[in-house]
């Protein structure tokens, strides 16, 4: 059966999220974190994805970034993905796959783009990795918060632009709702974009094809009308 299209809306942000194989760990020395985040940077550059914010933990990665052509989700992150493993191959001495499966993504608008950005930014916090947010030495969230980037891997120009007078501190400290997670890592896993009605059905016509998930059960039956008996 073949797999479903991935959804991608160009100049739109994008969770996206990734495993390690059998959830094995995919980062094992500091080393590791650093050529990672080099190689997002490079590719990232190279096929025009703007990175929003990111998490690397231990077994598995979050990004958010928006996309300036249709395949530049799927040639940043793939070559990204395979290029580090071939590196971690030859560094540790394994072979085989380092991934799960290809990654998860979801379109978001401007609604959610914010806490979902929060949402990866705490993931070591929820992890209980940390106390506070921008502790984690391998997330966007110091960054944001010192409003500098050593690792030139951000967008940090959209950043100025677009966070306005968010108290990204506060917000870092504030809990999301658990509705809210569940509904994001739901979207993300299954490839549905995270935004309003309106918005869907903008896509939709962009997309020319329903992006939205169908109805549960089975479809009503119509009935049939009685023809009646020719002589």
């Amino acid at each position: 059966m073949p797999r479903k299209a991935r959804i991608v809306l160009t100049g739109q942000p994008h969770h996206i999220t990734q495993r390690g194989n059998n959830r094995q760990d995919v980062f094992f020395v500091d080393d590791d974190w650093k050529v990672y985040l080099e190689l997002l940077g490079e590719q990232s550059e190279k096929f025009g994805l703007d990175i929003l914010c990111y998490c690397l933990m231990t077994n598995h990665i979050h990004i958010i970034a928006i996309p300036q052509a249709s395949d530049s989700l799927a040639k940043a992150v793939g070559r990204t993905h395979l290029l580090y493993t071939q590196y971690i191959n030859r560094m540790h001495r394994r072979s085989g796959h380092l991934w799960q499966n290809r990654f998860y993504s979801c379109v978001l608008d401007g609604r959610h783009l914010w806490k979902a950005m929060r949402y990866v930014e705490q993931n070591p916090v929820r992890a209980r990795m940390v106390r506070k947010a921008g502790d984690y030495p391998y997330s966007s969230a110091k960054a944001h918060l010192e409003n500098s980037d050593p690792a030139q891997v951000l967008d940090m120009r959209w950043w100025r632009d677009k966070r306005g007078s968010r108290n990204w501190r506060g917000l870092l400290e504030e809990k999301l709702d658990k509705d809210y997670i569940a509904r994001l890592r739901l979207s993300t896993s299954r490839g549905r974009p995270l935004v309003t009605d309106s918005f869907l059905s903008k896509m939709e016509k962009i997309a020319g094809r329903r992006l939205r998930p169908l109805p549960v059960g089975r479809p009503k039956r119509t009935k049939k009308k009685d023809k009646g008996v020719k002589k």
